[in-house]
C-alpha cells in the first residue's frame, strides 16, 4: 500500500530549534505590542462612571481620538441619556470619518434632545458621506432653518452639502439661494464653482461625478454665476458673453443666465430664455420659463404663443398653466383664462401667482367680489 506523500518540501531537522526560538522570540514581541496597545485602550472593568468621564475628557484634549470614543462609548454604556457623551462621539466619530457611528450617535442624541441643532446639522453631513441624500437634505434644511449655519466657521460646509443635496433633489432655484448666501462672503473652490454651475444648468450630477473634460466648462459657469451672485452685475455678464462665444451650442448656458437676471427684470431673462430655446428647441424647461418671464414682464402677447408651446409639451407643469392661464385672459379670453387659472389653484390653494392672476381677470369680468377675496388671499400668501 502506497504511503500518503505530502507535497510540501521536508524539514530539516536541525534547523528546527533555531525556528521555533525565533517564533518564541515573535510571538513575545507581538504578546507586548498588544498588551502596550490594551493599555492605551482598555477599561478596567469597574469604573465609575465619573472616572470614564474624566478620563475620556483627558483623552480628548491629547488629541488621542480612537481612545476618547472608546471611553465616551463606555460612559454611554453605564449612562444611556448623557447628552454630552452622544455629542462628543457625534463629533468626534464624524472627525474621524466615522460617518455611521457619527449618525448613529447623532441620533441617539437627537432623541433626547430633538433640537439639538448641531447634531443634526453633522447627522446631515455624515449621511451625506454615506451616500443617504434624502436624509442628509432633510437634516440639513432643518439644521439651517434653525440657525446651523449662522456661524461663520461652520457657514460654508453645511450651506454647499445643502446645495449638492437641493441639486440632486431637483431643487434647482433652492440651491442657488445657498449658493447666494455663500458668494456674500465670496468663495474660489473650484469644486463650489463647479457645484454652481451645475446648478445653475439644472444638472443634478455632483462636482466629482463630472468628467474631467467637462469641468472646466462648469467651473467657468460657477465663476460666472458667482461674480453676479456677489453682485457684479457688468463682470458677469462679461464672462457669461465668453461663454458663449466658447460654447455657442452647448445646451443651459442661456438658460442658467436666465435664471439669475429672472429676479432683477424677467424681460432680461426672457431674452436669455429666447436664446435658449433656439439652442435646445425641445426644451421643457426653457419654454417654460420663457411663457413664465414674459407674463411676469408683463408682455402677454408675446407669452401667449410661448405659453401655448409650453402648454403643449408640457401641459401638467403648474407654472405652465398659471403663464397660460393668464396670457389667454389678457389678451382677451377671459373665460378660458379663468378656467385654467381655477384649476391650478384647485391643485394648489396657495400658488401666489394664480390667485393674483384671477384676482386681475375677475375685475376684467365685472367680478368685484371674487376679485376682492382673491386680493384679499394674496396678501394672506405672500411672504
Amino acid at each position: 500500500m502506497c504511503a500518503w506523500k505530502s507535497n510540501q518540501p521536508r524539514q530539516n531537522s536541525a534547523l528546527l530549534p533555531r525556528a521555533n526560538a525565533a517564533k518564541a522570540g515573535l510571538s513575545a514581541f507581538l504578546l507586548m505590542i498588544f498588551c502596550a496597545l490594551c493599555a492605551q485602550t482598555q477599561v478596567a472593568a469597574g469604573q465609575s462612571f465619573e472616572e470614564l468621564t474624566a478620563q475620556a475628557a483627558a483623552a480628548r484634549d491629547q488629541q488621542n481620538l480612537p481612545l476618547a470614543i472608546n471611553l465616551y462609548s463606555r460612559a454611554e454604556q453605564l449612562k444611556p441619556d448623557w447628552q454630552e457623551g452622544w455629542w462628543y462621539l457625534t463629533l468626534l466619530q464624524y472627525s474621524t470619518n466615522q460617518f455611521p457611528g457619527a449618525i448613529d450617535a447623532a441620533s441617539h442624541l437627537l432623541e433626547l434632545a430633538p433640537h439639538a441643532v448641531p447634531a443634526m446639522a453633522l447627522r446631515g453631513l455624515s449621511e451625506f458621506e454615506v451616500a443617504d441624500y434624502n436624509a442628509s437634505l432633510r437634516d440639513l434644511e432643518t439644521a439651517v432653518d434653525h440657525g446651523a449655519a449662522n456661524d461663520s466657521h461652520n457657514e460654508q460646509v453645511i450651506r454647499y452639502h445643502l446645495a449638492l443635496d437641493l441639486c440632486r433633489a431637483g431643487r434647482f432655484q433652492d440651491a442657488l439661494d445657498q449658493y447666494k448666501l455663500l458668494a456674500d462672503n465670496g468663495f474660489s473652490s473650484p469644486e463650489m464653482l463647479a457645484g454652481l454651475g451645475l446648478a445653475g444648468m439644472h444638472l443634478t450630477s455632483f462636482p466629482a461625478e463630472v468628467a474631467e473634460s467637462d469641468r472646466g466648462l462648469y467651473v467657468a459657469a460657477g465663476t460666472a454665476g458667482s461674480a453676479f451672485l456677489a453682485g457684479s452685475s457688468q463682470k458677469a455678464d462679461s464672462l457669461f458673453q465668453q461663454l458663449f462665444t466658447d460654447h455657442p451650442s452647448t445646451a443651459r448656458l442661456h438658460l442658467f443666465y436666465g435664471l439669475l437676471l429672472f429676479r432683477h427684470d424677467p424681460m432680461l431673462a426672457a431674452d436669455q430664455f429666447r436664446l435658449e430655446v433656439g439652442v435646445a428647441p425641445n426644451s421643457e424647461t426653457a419654454l417654460e420659463l420663457l411663457a413664465y418671464a414674459l407674463v411676469i414682464a408683463g408682455d402677454y402677447q408675446d407669452a401667449l404663443p410661448a405659453a401655448q408651446k409650453a402648454y403643449a409639451v408640457a401641459p401638467d407643469e403648474e407654472t405652465v398653466q398659471v403663464a397660460l392661464g393668464r396670457a389667454l385672459g389678457e389678451t382677451g379670453d377671459l373665460d378660458r383664462g379663468i378656467k385654467m387659472l381655477e384649476k391650478v389653484i384647485a391643485g394648489d390653494p396657495d400658488d401666489l401667482e394664480a390667485h393674483i392672476g384671477l384676482a386681475a381677470l375677475y375685475g376684467r369680468a365685472g367680478r368685484r367680489e371674487d376679485a376682492y377675496r382673491e386680493r384679499m388671499l394674496c396678501l394672506k400668501i405672500a411672504p
